[in-house]
């Protein structure tokens, strides 16, 4: 019994110590088996963060790549697109530009043709067309063609005449100039289109006659004045005589004195009145009253004229005249000579007349110019 009792406790302390040293092993085996799993594990997850790093920096970097490369493709196009977008507008604006130009051309040759053309009728204010040729510009009258000049501090009549591709004789011929060597700043001279004279109808004359005295064809005259009908010229006429010279010379001016044509008084003188022209002085002379010549010459007219009533005209040389108007009774005729101081008429109040009086002009190259600057007492 003693024998199984010690059998049986040391079985159990075999299966004690046997349990107990299984127990130590495995804690053991655990303890060192730890560290190393946990090493294991951390070397795991570093490297896992390292790869995952490694992807993200790589993702990154392909990110931005293709970041940068969008980028850059969107300038290159952008860049490519703006290059094209100015050639193109730099095109238009250059197709623009020509057509504004040639368009901005047209209208300035319309507008000066059209203002050429206005100026060439005078501004009468009629509404005139753009397709006026230069041709027809042309066949305008010549009279109606003469500029003003108006004169500057320090300029001579040598000067205009210079600067008008003129000479002195055509200033002359188209201006009333009683002191060649005295002409005064703000004066004004009319400027013909050509070399030439203008010339007033007196009555009794013609074209023919007109063409003669200054030997000159009687086409030109009536080309370079539009007349179509050289019957139809009318007294008072302006006309443009090209070629043609100043009868009455400025020495001629100085030389020449005239007496009185009746001893009264002047009751109009020479100059603006009632909206026009005053072309001579009007003297008192109740009817019947003798009129005399201021100087010797010879009579080219003796006659009835419209607005003059019955007149008398004596050239006393070339290029000056004077002229008897209103008369009552005409005691000269034409082609007749007379000396200064003789009765020629008698006053009276026929034609424009508002009563009995002497009308007297002086004319000076077919334009009438102020008596008072030709006769003294």
């Amino acid at each position: 019994m003693r024998r199984r009792e010690r059998l049986t406790g040391f079985l159990i302390i075999f299966i004690l110590l046997t349990f107990s040293a299984y127990s130590n092993s495995m804690n053991v085996g655990g303890r060192m088996l730890q560290p190393n799993h946990q090493s294991n594990s951390n070397n795991q997850t570093y490297e896992s963060n390292n790869n995952f790093e490694d992807r993200k920096i790589s993702k990154k970097s392909d990110i931005n790549y293709k970041l940068d490369s969008k980028e850059k493709t969107s300038l290159e196009t952008e860049t490519i697109n703006k290059n094209k977008d100015s050639a193109k507008t730099d095109l238009l604006n250059s197709r623009d530009s020509k057509i504004e130009n040639e368009l901005a051309s047209k209208q300035d040759n319309r507008d000066l043709k059209i203002n050429n053309h206005r100026e060439e009728n005078n501004n009468d204010g009629k509404e005139e067309s753009s397709e006026i040729t230069f041709a027809e510009v042309e066949r305008k009258p010549l009279i109606k063609r003469v500029k003003v000049h108006r004169v500057k501090s320090g300029e001579t009549l040598w000067d205009i005449a210079h600067q008008h591709n003129l000479n002195i004789d055509s200033l002359i011929g188209a201006n009333n100039i009683s002191n060649m060597n005295s002409i005064k700043p703000g004066q004004e001279f009319k400027i013909l289109p050509i070399k030439g004279i203008i010339y007033r109808v007196s009555p009794g004359e013609s074209i023919a006659s007109i063409a003669s005295k200054f030997n000159i064809k009687a086409e030109t005259i009536m080309k370079d004045n539009n007349i179509k009908d050289s019957s139809k010229l009318k007294i008072d006429q302006n006309l443009i005589l090209r070629g043609a010279k100043p009868e009455f010379s400025y020495q001629d001016r100085l030389d020449q004195k005239f007496m009185y044509p009746i001893n009264t008084r002047i009751t109009s003188y020479y100059g603006p009145r009632w909206g026009r022209i005053h072309e001579g002085i009007d003297f008192a002379a109740p009817m019947g009253s003798p009129i005399r010549a201021v100087s010797s010459g010879r009579v080219v007219y003796s006659g009835w004229a419209s607005g003059y009533g019955y007149v008398v005209i004596i050239e006393h040389q070339k290029g000056l005249r004077t002229l008897y108007a209103h008369n009552s009774k005409l005691l000269v005729r034409s082609g007749e000579s007379v000396g200064r101081g003789e009765v020629i008429s008698r006053s009276g109040n026929t034609g424009n007349s508002t009563g009995p009086h002497l009308h007297f002009e002086v004319q000076v190259n077919g334009r009438p110019e102020n008596p008072l600057n030709y006769i003294h007492r």
